[in-house]
């Protein structure tokens, strides 16, 4: 891989985890809020977030942060803080690009998901919706066979990116955190 395209790559999946680490903060400690994400609650959500990059990316790297802290949050940050430097190994991501931006990819709609059981608006970064979606539609296969992509909402072609890719991974750009 280019050495432009590799950073190029790694800038994305680093935004896309500062996201989740805002989606957390803004969750506190209401992990029982419900989310419009499949996987569950936000703790459920967050527990599977931490668990693919633990068997997809920290095992494989052999690469394991200390996770005793009971804070979400700072858990985050360990993983985060272990996986990066990991990851900049010069053949760390041969092989595993696909894995890596999808994952990108992943972390960012379970930030939107977050954001939304705590009741917060946010708006995704446009250039992150759109190379996760361009990435998601060429793989559109694979992902739909591994459940990445599943009950594709209708969104107007001319949606705007975010919405696109939200309604491509299965969620409503409109839910809102339900009243009580």
């Amino acid at each position: 891989m280019p050495t432009d395209d590799r950073d190029a790559l790694l800038a994305e999946y680093r935004a896309a985890c500062r996201a989740f680490a805002g989606a957390l903060r803004a969750i506190g400690a209401r992990w029982d809020a419900p989310t419009p994400a499949k996987e569950g609650n936000a703790g459920d959500v967050t527990d599977h977030v931490f668990g693919f990059h633990e068997s997809l990316l920290l095992r494989p790297l052999d690469v394991m942060p200390d996770l005793a802290s009971d804070d979400r949050a700072e858990r985050w940050d360990a993983i985060v803080g272990t996986l990066f430097p990991a990851l900049e190994a010069p053949s760390a991501l041969d092989g595993r690009e696909l894995l890596v931006g999808v994952l990108a990819t992943d972390v960012l709609v379970h930030s939107w998901d977050l954001c939304r059981a705590a009741d917060v608006t946010v708006a995704l970064d446009p250039g992150l919706c759109r190379s996760g979606y361009e990435r998601a539609l060429a793989n559109r296969e694979v992902l739909e066979e591994a459940g990445a992509i599943e009950g594709h909402n209708a969104v107007a072609v001319d949606a705007p990116i975010e919405e696109r890719l939200l309604g491509l991974f299965g969620r409503n750009p409109d839910w809102c955190y339900p009243a009580s």
